[in-house]
């Protein structure tokens, strides 16, 4: 798996020549809905928290069987991701968002939404198969953008994704700190990684990374919000744990990103305090690779495949079942 991780960077460069079908014009679009989960579901994180710094459109992230029909109209995109394609709640959601009479595009490498995709007409794009979905998180960003950028709804300038995704090719410093974080990480029994708001869909990637990779739970807690509640939770407890803060690129966050970490240590609770560098797309970008990574050498030293996603398959299991039902529930059909 990590040698997957170390690919990163040519597998991306890849992702810019994946052709985009069924191309049409959707300027007149004025939001971005991403649907997908887990692996799939966070490009669409990453994607909002960009957009929201580089970005003219709104983008908006729901995980569920669902979309809500007030937030759908005529100016709405819906970006259905799924990385096998299968994914229930994705299709589910995207039947719902046709449905509605949504706009709708596709990323997939195949199964049952790429088949809607084709038969529907709708923009589609594939991505290069053969992996788990948490290993595509940037060939599914690049391909999403780019079909968005392709169909007219410009929410990132494609020239400066492609300058951004160079941080990928620092596989040996991005190496480095993982072994760093790996090494604090192992001393925890429950990690917690704080963010800011403007980087809480990297916190979130960290998490799953060590959720899935390195089967550990996980907390997250976002500056500022954390100061209004978690903070308090440190004041009497037992649990002295290990705490991965991530910079900012804005001074004032950074202050409180290290009077934080000056508050934990007070109160002899470890402290990690990751220092990225560039632009959002380039911080999150290399923030996910290092989160990989690190997560691969926790697994590795705990003696665990980190491939291997037993409850999620049982989780899969549960969904066969449901099917029938969720159709019916929201009287859809693929």
């Amino acid at each position: 798996m990590l040698e997957h991780y170390l690919e990163w960077y040519r597998y991306t460069l890849e992702a810019f020549d994946y052709p985009v079908y069924n191309v049409r014009d959707f300027s007149d679009i004025e939001k971005v809905i991403v649907a997908g989960m887990g692996g799939s579901g966070i490009v669409g994180d990453m994607l909002a928290t960009i957009a929201s710094d580089l970005g003219n459109i709104a983008v908006h992230v729901f995980k569920d069987f669902y979309l809500p029909k007030k937030l759908v109209d005529s100016k709405t995109f819906v970006l259905s991701i799924s990385y096998s394609g299968n994914t229930l709640e994705t299709i589910s959601s995207t039947a719902v968002a046709l449905e509605f009479g949504a706009k709708v595009g596709v990323v997939a490498s195949g199964g049952r939404l790429l088949d809607i995709a084709k038969t529907r007409r709708l923009p589609y794009t594939t991505v290069r198969s053969g992996l788990v979905p948490r290993l595509a998180l940037p060939m599914m960003l690049v391909a999403a953008i780019k079909l968005l950028s392709n169909c007219s709804v410009n929410v990132i300038p494609l020239q400066t994704l492609r300058s951004s995704v160079e941080i990928l090719s620092k596989i040996n410093e991005a190496s480095s700190v993982a072994r760093e974080i790996a090494s604090v990480v192992l001393q925890s029994s429950i990690p917690t990684i704080v963010a800011t708001t403007r980087y809480q869909a990297l916190a979130l990637r960290f998490k799953n990374e060590l959720n899935e990779n390195s089967k550990i739970p996980v907390k997250v807690e976002i500056i500022p919000e954390l100061f209004h509640n978690d903070i308090v939770g440190w004041e009497a407890s037992k649990l002295k744990d290990v705490v991965v803060l991530i910079d900012s690129d804005i001074d004032y966050e950074n202050i409180l990103v290290n009077f934080y970490e000056d508050y934990l240590r007070s109160l002899s609770i470890k402290t990690y305090i990751l220092k990225l560098i560039g632009n959002i797309i380039e911080r999150s970008l290399y923030g996910s690779l290092i989160a990989g990574i690190a997560s691969v050498y926790i697994a590795q030293r705990r003696g665990l495949d980190p491939l291997t996603t037993k409850s999620i398959a049982m989780y899969k299991n549960v969904l066969k079942n449901l099917e029938t039902e969720v159709f019916k529930y929201y009287n859809v059909s693929t």
